[in-house]
C-alpha cells in the first residue's frame, strides 16, 4: 500500500484494521480525533493499494466510515483552515467523487444525461466503492439505451464496501429486475439475484447468506479476486452484526473469519510503505 508524502505530519496507528469493522484497508491517525471512536483514517481502495489512499472518517455510532478527502494534503489543508481541529469549514477537493457527482446531477437537471455520464463516470474512477455512485451512472446508461454498460454499473453498485454505504432500495430493484444481456448471464451475481433479499438482522434464519456465499465461490472460481474479497467483507459485515445466537447457527466465528481474510488479504495490508 503506497503512503503519502506527507505521512510523517499525522500520528497513524501502528496496524492497519483487517475487518470487519473498521474495513479492510483502513489505518486510523489521530489529528482531528474526536473520540467515542470517531476518528479519521487513511483507505485503500480494494485494487488500487499502489495509489495513495484517501481519507476517512470513522462514524462509530452508525458503523459506517464516510469518504471525506481525496488525499492526505487535502485534509491537512482543511485541518489547518479549522485551526488544528474538527471543524466545519469546507474546502474544494477537486479530484474527488463528490466533485464529479455534483456536475454530474448540475447537466442532469439540464436534461443532458449524456454529460451527466461522463462525470458520473469520473466520480466512479475517482472512488469505486460507493453504491450510489454506481446507480447513478446506471440510471443514465439505462436511460440513453446503453443496456451492457447499465447492467454492468448497476453490478457494481451491488459489488460496493458495504461499511461505506449499503445498496439503496431503488438499485437493489433496478438490479433485481432486469433482463440479463448474453455477455452477461452466467454473472455469479445476476444468477442468483432474484433469490437474494438484501435484507439482514431480525430473522432467525436467512437464505441470503448461503447464496452470497456461492456468488463469493463462483468469483473466486471466474478469477474475480477483488470482488470476491469485497463481497467476503460484506458478508462478515452483515453477520457482524447478527446475534451471537445467528451466528453460532450459521457457524460464524469473528475471530476465525479475521485470521482467514488476514491471510487472504495478506499481500494487500502487509505492504504498507
Amino acid at each position: 500500500m503506497k503512503l503519502p508524502e506527507k505521512i510523517n505530519e499525522v500520528s497513524i496507528n501502528p496496524e492497519i484494521e483487517i475487518g470487519v469493522y473498521p474495513p479492510n484497508g483502513f489505518l486510523q491517525f489521530n489529528e482531528a480525533n474526536l473520540g467515542n471512536g470517531d476518528y479519521f483514517g487513511f483507505y485503500w481502495e480494494f485494487g488500487k493499494e499502489n495509489q495513495e489512499p484517501i481519507i476517512c472518517e470513522m462514524i462509530h455510532d452508525e458503523g459506517i466510515i464516510v469518504p471525506r478527502f481525496s488525499n492526505l494534503n487535502k485534509f491537512l489543508e482543511w485541518y489547518e483552515l479549522n485551526d488544528f481541529d474538527w471543524g466545519e469549514e469546507e474546502i474544494d477537493d477537486e479530484k474527488f467523487y463528490d466533485f464529479y457527482s455534483k456536475k454530474g446531477n448540475e447537466y442532469l437537471k439540464q436534461n443532458n444525461p449524456e454529460k451527466a455520464i461522463e462525470y458520473y463516470k469520473q466520480s466512479t474512477e475517482s472512488f469505486g466503492e460507493i453504491s450510489e455512485n454506481w446507480f447513478k451512472l446506471a440510471s443514465q446508461q439505462k436511460r440513453i439505451g446503453n443496456e451492457l454498460e447499465f447492467q454492468k454499473s448497476i453490478i457494481k453498485s451491488i459489488f460496493s464496501n458495504w461499511a461505506i454505504e449499503f445498496p439503496s432500495q431503488n438499485a437493489i430493484r433496478m438490479f433485481k429486475t432486469l433482463n440479463p444481456v448474453e455477455e452477461l448471464e452466467n454473472h455469479p451475481l445476476l444468477k442468483y439475484r432474484e433469490n437474494l433479499e438484501f435484507s439482514f438482522g431480525g430473522k432467525k434464519e436467512n437464505k441470503d447468506y448461503e447464496i452470497i456465499t456461492q456468488i463469493i465461490k463462483e468469483l473466486y472460481e471466474i478469477g474475480d479476486t477483488k470482488n470476491a474479497l469485497l463481497m467476503e467483507q460484506n458478508y462478515a459485515l452483515m453477520m457482524y452484526w447478527e446475534t451471537s445466537s445467528f451466528q453460532e447457527r450459521n457457524n460464524f466465528d469473528i475471530t476465525k473469519w479475521k485470521n482467514e481474510f488476514k491471510q487472504k488479504t495478506k499481500g494487500r495490508i502487509n505492504n504498507v510503505g
